[in-house]
Formats: C-alpha cells, structure tokens, sequence
C-alpha cells in the first residue's frame, strides 16, 4: 500500500483500507508525553504536512493536511515494551451522536529531532487472516460493514499483542516519514 493510506487511516473514512479499534492502545498507567512531537512536519513523497500541538491531558492536536483532504485529530503518546504508539481518535469534545462511537487508529513511532515516521498497521495483513477465517494471534477482529478491519479486543489484550510484533514485523504496513518544518 502507499504512503497515502496512512493519511485516510488519520482520516478513518476511507472504506476497505483501515485497521481500527474499539479501545485505545493507550491506558493512563503507560500514557507519556513527549515534548519533541510538537511542530509542523512535511512528507515530500506524499506532499502531506501535519501540525502537532499539546492538548489536554496529556494529549495532542493534530491537523494534517494533504492534497486530497485534511482533518483534525486528538492523539495520545503510549509506550508498549520499548516501543511507542500514537492513538489518533476524533477530536475529544465533538458530540458525534449516541449511535456513533470513536474509534482508534495505532501508529507505531519513531521520533528523532528533525524525523517523524509513522508506521500503520497492515490492512492487507489482517485482511488476509480474516478472509481465511483465522485470527490475529490472541486479538479478536472483524471486519465491519465498510471492510474495514475492526480490532474489538479490550485494551490490556491490544496492549500485549503489540509488544509482540517488532518494527519489521508483517503486521506493519508503509511507513510515512515527515521532516520537521523548521520555523
């Protein structure tokens, strides 16, 4: 898959290309906060840029923009075993009504001073399971109407699984590397 999936998992509306969860990957034990995610990062491959601003309680602002689209987010920073994870949701504090619930996108992280890159799992790799009726090892995912992959396992579940499948693991997809925006 290209880069540019990575943008519409942010986005989380486009059909048939998502891996989503029902619980966060993040829970307030392991939560952390990292000062260096702040700023304004670029992808010249995909021509797409994100903002990164602090939030509330120890979340993020995220506004990405690309050329086809763009968005706001909230994120939430988590480590598992040494690796860390962004949570992208829809913005805290926006009603989306009783019948819709928030679900979570998981990015694995790689942060140097002037490098971003955002790794998503793989669509095609809980694809495949799932079409041949198989699970993904201890988690519990389905696919919902849009065929997208749903992960509907608790936290604690999502959590141990992650620690599981190092970076060059195939439940990985394309990363997107950003650069930083020097101001």
């Amino acid at each position: 898959m290209r880069r540019v999936l990575l943008l519409f998992l942010l986005l989380a509306v486009s059909p048939g290309c998502l891996v989503l969860s029902l619980q966060p990957a993040y829970d307030d034990e392991r939560l952390t906060w990292d000062p260096n995610l702040i700023g304004t990062w670029h992808d010249a491959d995909d021509n797409a840029s994100l903002k990164i601003d602090g939030g509330e309680w120890r979340s993020y602002r995220v506004h990405y923009e690309h050329p086809i689209e763009k968005g706001d987010l909230t994120a939430f920073l988590t480590i598992v075993g040494d690796a860390h994870y962004l949570d992208l949701m829809p913005p805290k504090g926006e009603d989306h009504g009783a019948f819709l619930s928030p679900v979570h996108a998981v990015l694995r992280v790689e942060l140097s001073p002037d490098t971003l890159t955002l790794t998503p799992l793989s669509y095609d790799w809980f694809a495949d399971l799932l079409r041949r009726d198989r699970s993904p090892g201890d988690l519990e995912a389905v696919f919902d109407q849009r065929q997208n992959v749903l992960i509907v396992s608790p936290t604690s579940v999502l959590r141990t699984w992650l620690r599981k499948r190092p970076a060059g693991s195939s439940v990985w997809g394309a990363p997107a590397t950003f650069t930083r925006v020097k101001q």
